[in-house]
This record gives C-alpha cells, structure tokens and sequence, in this order.
C-alpha cells in the first residue's frame, strides 16, 4: 500500500511541477475559448472561456502556499476581472436559452464585451502568466514554501482538499432552507471543490474519487439550473420546475456530505532529504 502511494506521488511530480502543468492546461482553454468569443457568436464561447478562468483562479487559490503573494495576487485578480467582463455576454446568452434569441440586445452586449477585452489586452494575459511561470519569480520566499514546493504535489492536494470541502460543509446541509444567494455561493464554492479535486485526482485515483466527482456534476447541473431561474426572476420554473430541481439537489447534496473522504491530509513526502530535514526542523 505505501509503494503504491509513493508511485502515485511520483508520477504526478512536485507541487512546482504540477502547477505548471494545471496553469498550462487552463492557459491554453482560455487562449481557444478567447479566440471562440471574438470570432464567433457561439456561446460556448464565453462560458467555456470563463470556465477556464475560474479553473486558473482555484489553482492559484490551491498552490497558494507556494505562490509569491504579489503574483498570486495580480493574477487572481486578472483572472476575476477578465471573467466579470465577460459574464455580461454569458448572461445574455442564457436569457437567450430560456427565452429565446433576443438578437439585436444580445449582439449589443457582445460587440461591448469584445471592445472591453480588446482594450484590456485579454490575448496578452496568458502568454505573460506563461513567461513567468516558466522562470523562478513566482515562488514564495521562506524555507516552509520551498519544502512544499519540492515536495510531491499530494502533500498540498490533501491540505487544498480538505480546506476546499470544509468551506462547503460549512453552508450547511438543508439546501431548501438556502436563499437564492446563500445557494449560488454554495454552487461556487462546489466548483472550486471539484476543480480542485479534477487537479489532484491522479494522486488518488479510483472508484471512491470518480463517484464524488459523478455525483458532484450531477448537483451542479441541478444548481446551475435554479441558479439560471433566480437570474430570470423564476419566471421560467414552469409546474413545479424549481421545486423538483431544489429537492433532486437536496437529495445529492446529503449523499456527497455524507461520503468518505478519498483523499488524504498530510499525504506525501519532502522530495529530497535536505527538504525533509527542513521539514522536520519547522514541524
């Protein structure tokens, strides 16, 4: 059991390594998704570019402990202002699914968007977050950082996991009981969890991980779902529409607090034996 754990650590490499390789990944679906919004009316577009977004934001929140203050801080904040830009078109294209084409209104919006993006320089955010990441600038300063970052990526996932599925917890069960508000922050919450896990999942493969995540996909369609109603003044919940939805994500949500963790806090082990010195000299 612990062999195999120390294989699955050390395919997935360092906490250096994966961030790298999670920025990267989130770089190159924004970079599509950004050139899909300029050049096409395809809403796919906009959400997928915000999804990218907001996948880059949780990594920066997840590799925190080893991420300089400074960069994490200019970055999430590029990264949030860049996704509240193009929130405006993504709403219009939801109205559009559930009331239909509103052309005129909708094509407005989406000329505003793109000039706003043209004039903060949407294209160049990705390519200077890759020149940095590609040198050494990045890093936080201090010993604890540096053992961290040279550390196999479990030990952060675990920490990253358990505080992510805490802050979910912490909304509480009862999700009839929720406003409208208290739910959508719950549904954001939920997205950060299951980016977070999707990162990390290699560490601890398996059954117990892919049906948290099934399960998870599952409950965020149904408050994606209440959530676009809320928006659209709940004038679009048809017989019941928004009642059988709040009591079918009830019924997941219970199922997913309840299930066993299938990560482990604490997992994983200083990459090197001067790290592992350090690490027992600041323990």
């Amino acid at each position: 059991m612990a062999r195999d754990m120390e294989e699955k650590e050390a395919a997935c490499g360092t906490a250096e390594a994966m961030l790298r390789q999670v920025a990267e990944e989130c770089c190159s679906a924004f970079d599509a998704h950004l050139a899909r919004l300029m050049e096409t009316d395809d809403p796919e577009g906009p959400h997928k570019a915000r999804v990218a977004l907001r996948r880059l934001r949780t990594a920066l929140m997840a590799f925190d402990p080893i991420l300089a203050p400074k960069f994490a801080r200019k970055s999430g904040r590029r990264a949030r202002d860049l996704f509240r830009i193009i929130g405006d078109l993504r709403d219009a294209d939801v109205r559009d699914d559930h009331r239909g084409k509103e052309s005129e209104r909708t094509d407005r919006i989406r000329q505003k968007v793109r000039k706003r993006l043209k004039k903060r320089k949407a294209v160049c955010f990705t390519p200077k977050l890759g020149k940095t990441l590609a040198g050494k600038g990045w890093t936080r300063g201090g010993r604890r950082a540096q053992v961290l970052a040279e550390a196999p990526a479990a030990l952060i996932g675990g920490r990253a996991l358990g505080d992510a599925w805490a802050t979910c917890l912490s909304h509480g069960i009862d999700l009839e009981a929720m406003p409208d508000e208290a739910r959508h922050e719950l549904r954001k919450d939920l997205k950060t969890m299951r980016y977070t896990a999707e990162f990390f999942g290699p560490v601890w493969p398996g059954e117990p991980q892919e049906t948290f995540l099934d399960r998870m996909k599952d409950l965020q369609d149904e408050l994606g779902h209440l959530n676009d109603l809320a928006m659209l003044g709940g004038a679009e919940a048809g017989e019941g529409g928004d009642s059988r939805s709040l009591r079918k994500a009830g019924r997941i949500w219970a199922e997913l607090a309840a299930m066993p963790v299938w990560w482990s806090e604490g997992a994983g082990r200083p990459a090197t034996d001067e790290a592992a010195q350090a690490s027992g000299a600041h323990g």
